[in-house]
């Protein structure tokens, strides 16, 4: 995605953000002075200040009263910015995207997924059930529209989980969405706007309207199973891996996941 004009202090950051996640910035060590890295990025002390202070609230580095400002581990920040860093290694050579980093989120968030859309069926209200009507209408009217569509897409998400009323899992659908709106180019392998897609949206919004949480688990946990190693395969290319070939990630063809989808409805 590309970037608008930013602020000098959030350049700083997010490049110092980048060599903590590197490894470059070792853990426990020491940043160098306010002066050094003025003089490094050409800008003034001021500017350094904020962006050390961006990195204490992703919580990256700590000042230490006669010592200086510590290095923390990055594995212990839960920031969407410090993930996104990991997903995509950017070094003198250019950016790749970290594939077992990748793997790992796409395993967690199958996971969390499942769980999610089964508590929706289970606790959704009128209320939700509209909600989620709304937006695959939305898919509907912005199947031409890529960004539209991935927006639509978005919202639908955010509406199962707020049909949890578990307010972590709200928390983690605007998460999900800050990490893969950054990563189109791997992301948006699965968000074509077909008819057996929004079909989908459609059979997982009635398996909630049912309260078939068993249904809606089975259609979401297929859905990953059938994403995952398209994705795994979007970061390999995009990456420059000649050898790997989207067409050659095995799945189900749309006409069997739309019979699939209707059977978990019956």
């Amino acid at each position: 995605m590309a970037r608008g004009a930013e602020r000098k202090a959030d350049v700083v950051s997010r490049d110092l953000l980048e060599q903590i996640v590197r490894g470059d910035l070792a853990v426990g060590s020491l940043l160098p002075r306010e002066a050094e890295l003025a003089a490094a990025y050409g800008v003034n002390r001021s500017v350094v200040r904020e962006a050390i202070k961006l990195l204490e609230v992703h919580r990256l580095v700590r000042p230490t009263r006669r010592l200086g400002t510590v290095v923390l581990d990055p594995m212990a920040s839960l920031t969407p910015e410090v993930l996104r860093a990991m997903l995509v290694r950017r070094d003198a050579e250019g950016a790749r995207v970290d594939v077992t980093v990748l793997a790992g989120l796409l395993e967690i968030r199958a996971g969390l997924d499942v769980q999610m859309a089964a508590l929706a069926a289970e606790r959704r209200t009128k209320a939700d059930l509209a909600a989620l009507d709304a937006e695959v209408a939305r898919a509907r009217t912005t199947a031409g529209d890529p960004v539209a569509f991935a927006d639509a897409l978005a919202g639908f998400a955010l509406q199962i989980a707020r049909a949890t009323k578990n307010p972590l899992f709200e928390m983690m659908a605007h998460w999900n969405a800050s990490i893969t709106s950054e990563h189109d180019v791997v992301f948006g392998t699965i968000r074509s706007a077909t008819g057996p897609h929004i079909e989908g949206l459609a059979v997982l919004a009635e398996a909630i309207r049912h309260k078939d949480a068993e249904g809606a688990r089975q259609l979401v946990g297929a859905f990953h199973a059938w994403a995952t190693p398209r994705l795994l395969a979007a970061a390999e290319l995009a990456n420059g891996d000649a050898s790997v070939h989207l067409r050659d990630v095995s799945r189900p063809s749309p006409k069997s996941r739309a019979a699939r989808a209707r059977s978990l409805s019956s």
